[in-house]
C-alpha cells in the first residue's frame, strides 16, 4: 500500500485556523465604523433636505393665504405683535396698530392651523402712512385711495391696495422697512448692515435647526425685531438654513391686477 503523504501545516496556516489577527480586526472595525457615518450621514442629509423642501411649500401655501387674504380684504394682514405667537392679527379698533410692521404670522386670520412653537414663522408687512390717501403706502391698513366714496362697489377694494403697491415701489430703500439683503451670490453679501438690496411689500422666515448655536429660533442674519431677511435665494449655509419667501410691491400688484375679476 502506497503511503499518504500530508502537506506540512505552516504557521500561517495555523494563524489562519486559530481566527483573525489583531491587525485584521481592527481594520474590519474601522470599515464598519466608516460605513455607518458614511450612511447616517447620508440618512441625515435626506432628512434635512425633506424637511426643507417641506417649509418652502408650507411657505407657498402662506404665500397664498395671503393673497387671498389681500383680495378679500384690499390689504395685507397685520402681524401678530405677541410675545409668542398666538395666531391673531394685531388690531386695535378693528386697525392694524400703529407700529406693527414685524411679528409672527398670523395664522387665525388666514385660516391656517398654528404651528408648534419652533416652526411658527416670522412675518413683516409694508407700512408708509400718509397723510395725502392718494400717496399712502400703508399695505396693512384698508384706506380709500382712489377717490371713492362710502357706497361704490369701488370702495376701499383691491384697486387701494394696487395703489397703495405702487406708491411703496416708489418710495426710497428704508432700514426701517421691510426688505431684503444679499444671496451670497449675484445679490453680494448677506449683510443687513452694509447690503440692503431692496424694499419688499411681505416677507416670511420659517425657522428649521439652530445651525448657528446660539440657541435662538432664528438663524443669522435674521433676529426678532428686525425689518431684514436674506435673500429667498440665498444657500442654506453651516450657519443657516431658515426657509425665506418675500414678494416686491411690483410683483404682488401684477398678480393681483391678473387675478382680479
Amino acid at each position: 500500500m502506497k503511503a499518504l503523504a500530508f502537506a506540512p501545516f505552516s504557521t500561517a496556516t495555523a494563524r489562519r485556523s486559530r481566527g483573525f489577527s489583531l491587525l485584521e480586526v481592527t481594520i474590519v472595525l474601522v470599515v464598519a465604523g466608516l460605513l455607518s457615518w458614511a450612511s447616517f450621514s447620508a440618512y441625515q442629509t435626506v432628512s434635512e433636505q425633506q424637511e426643507r423642501e417641506q417649509a418652502q411649500s408650507l411657505a407657498r401655501q402662506m404665500q397664498g393665504s395671503l393673497r387671498a387674504f389681500a383680495m378679500r380684504h384690499g390689504r395685507l394682514p397685520c402681524p401678530d405683535g405677541g410675545a409668542t405667537a398666538t395666531g391673531y392679527e394685531s388690531l386695535t379698533g378693528g386697525v392694524c396698530t400703529s407700529g406693527q410692521s414685524v411679528g409672527w404670522f398670523p395664522y387665525v386670520a388666514m385660516d391656517m392651523e398654528v404651528p408648534q412653537e419652533a416652526l411658527r414663522a416670522r412675518y413683516a408687512v409694508y407700512r408708509a402712512a400718509n397723510g395725502t390717501a392718494a400717496q399712502d403706502a400703508d399695505l396693512a391698513v384698508t384706506t380709500e385711495r382712489t377717490g371713492d366714496v362710502a357706497g361704490d362697489r369701488s370702495f376701499q377694494d383691491i384697486n387701494d391696495l394696487i395703489v397703495a403697491l405702487g406708491n411703496s415701489a416708489g418710495l426710497a430703500l428704508s432700514a426701517s422697512q421691510p426688505h431684503l439683503t444679499g444671496d451670497a451670490g449675484a445679490a453680494g453679501a448677506i449683510n443687513c448692515g452694509s447690503n440692503r438690496v431692496m424694499n419688499v411689500a411681505y416677507w416670511l422666515v420659517i425657522p428649521l435647526n439652530d445651525r448657528s448655536g446660539d440657541a435662538q429660533r432664528l438663524d443669522p442674519p435674521h433676529t426678532l425685531n428686525s425689518s431684514c431677511v436674506s435673500s429667498p435665494n440665498a444657500p442654506v449655509r453651516v450657519d443657516a438654513d431658515d426657509v425665506v419667501l418675500a414678494e416686491s410691491p411690483t410683483q404682488l400688484a401684477g398678480w393681483l391686477k391678473k387675478s382680479m375679476p
